[in-house]
């Protein structure tokens, strides 16, 4: 609802009538007092103020990330077989789509039914970050003189993504409808499916190609785009941990969303994810790349779902172990403190990563 509706809808006597801490306390995530007006000081929602700062002192560029090395290499005959060649490109193919899809689903589909002026910054945030990873995506293509083609429109000539990308736009398409508002129990529910679909896209579906970047890295092949790839990592680090709190406190503030018919629905949604991302994980490596099998995606995926299960007060399915201990020495080095999943940011410079 535009501010003016909101400061129109009551009169002068009414709002002077209200205090402050009136309007601070009936706040909500969701369907909760807001007037428009973005006041963040005092805060309900803590978390949302802790991670929008966190954000933005990470503040980077793509231009930041050398890929002189990466160039060399794509173009040296031999450096690259073309199995690797085919499942970078394929890789950098689904994950430029993804944050665009992103981008269009918190600017259109999510931020509009956020009542929490806290909340709203930060995704507002998370969604410029997503626009610069976008953007990223874009310097990597051009910098190894790749065709646009065959990576923005590779969904349009691989049924693979094609029905990949599908999946992910109807996991929205519940709350996309121009006259979708929040306030009924089955809305409700609908919306908290969708953040659920948020830790799925952010936490999941990103994960075998970010694994690959990394793969490659591990063999001295491409350190650049490993670079670039850490750098968004961290961002959806970020974006992981704030839906995940977005998640766990509508579950406070509306409890009776929380049934257990819809857990058992949440607990789907993560588990066909898992399914989904490995059968694209391994229609990417064929029998294996670079030490990377379908049997070890397989378990490092269900690894992951299982901390996704956990972080939203369900159990675990599969009690997978992580087949890749050596992925939190390259994403936790000066970045993260603990669990590369769980971890808290360190404090560090704008703009700069340090992992050697």
């Amino acid at each position: 609802m535009p501010i003016a509706d909101k400061l129109v809808q009551k009169s002068f006597s009414e709002i002077e009538q209200r205090s402050n801490s009136d309007i601070i306390n009936k706040r909500r995530v969701i369907n909760g007092e807001d007037d428009g007006l973005m006041q963040v000081s005092p805060l309900k929602h803590p978390f949302a103020d802790e991670i929008f700062k966190t954000m933005l002192k990470n503040t980077w560029v793509p231009q930041e990330v050398p890929m002189g090395k990466d160039v060399e290499m794509w173009n040296t005959p031999g450096a690259l077989t073309e199995q690797e060649k085919r499942v970078y490109e394929r890789s950098l193919a689904f994950v430029s789509n993804l944050d665009g899809i992103q981008t269009n689903n918190l600017v259109i589909n999510i931020t509009r039914q956020i009542t929490s002026p806290e909340v709203s910054l930060a995704i507002v945030r998370q969604a410029y970050e997503e626009a610069l990873h976008v953007h990223s995506y874009a310097t990597m293509i051009e910098a190894l003189n790749l065709n646009p083609e065959d990576v923005y429109g590779l969904y349009r000539k691989d049924m693979e993504l094609y029905n990949k990308n599908k999946r992910i736009l109807q996991s929205f398409g519940k709350i996309a409808k121009p006259d979708f508002k929040t306030g009924t129990f089955e809305k409700d529910q609908l919306f908290l499916e969708a953040c659920v679909a948020n830790i799925v896209l952010e936490g999941i579906y990103f994960y075998s190609a970010f694994l690959i970047f990394y793969i490659f890295r591990r063999n001295n092949k491409m350190p650049g785009s490993a670079d670039m790839i850490q750098f968004i990592n961290r961002d959806e680090d970020m974006h992981l941990k704030l839906f995940i709190s977005i998640t766990n406190t509508i579950k406070e503030e509306q409890p009776e969303l929380w049934t257990e018919g819809f857990q058992k629905e949440v607990r789907k949604i993560i588990t066909d994810a898992v399914d989904l991302e490995y059968e694209w994980g391994k229609s990417c490596i064929g029998d294996g790349i670079l030490g990377l099998t379908p049997e070890n995606l397989r378990e490092y995926l269900q690894f992951i779902g299982d901390m996704r299960l956990q972080m939203i007060g369900l159990p675990k399915k599969w009690n997978s172990k992580n087949p890749f201990p050596w992925i939190d020495e390259i994403t936790q080095s000066s970045m993260i403190e603990v669990n590369f999943f769980e971890g808290t940011v360190k404090e560090y410079s704008i703009g700069t990563l340090d992992w050697d």
